[in-house]
């Protein structure tokens, strides 16, 4: 779907944009997983083996990704801050969980 998206701006994804450009002869698919497909199972074995030596095989994580897990680590923090907090107990009775969501008035 990345390849796709003209307006991309992930260097490798544009990377290979432009290789599909100016080769004409490649298309690419989508092959549903675990179907027995020659060059599926090729790239899964290239994969495994590319992993099992420890080969540099890094995909960075979009950027959506890493903001989704910091969100998460911050949430987590303030959760346990606000749970162990010794003050505003009659507070936290009524309010029991942190959440980033406005509240409705």
């Amino acid at each position: 779907m990345a390849i796709l998206n003209p307006k991309s701006h992930h260097s490798m994804v544009r990377e290979i944009q432009t290789l599909l450009l100016s080769h004409t002869h490649i298309h690419l698919r989508w092959v549903k997983a675990l179907v027995r497909f020659l060059g599926n199972e090729c790239a899964d074995h290239l994969v495994k083996e590319a992993i099992t030596k420890g080969d540099p095989f890094f995909l960075p994580k979009p950027l959506s990704y890493l903001k989704s897990e910091i969100r998460s680590a911050a949430l987590s923090i303030w959760q346990d801050n606000w749970d162990n907090r010794e003050t505003n107990s009659s507070t936290h009775e009524i309010v029991p969980r942190v959440s980033n969501k406005p509240v409705p008035r």
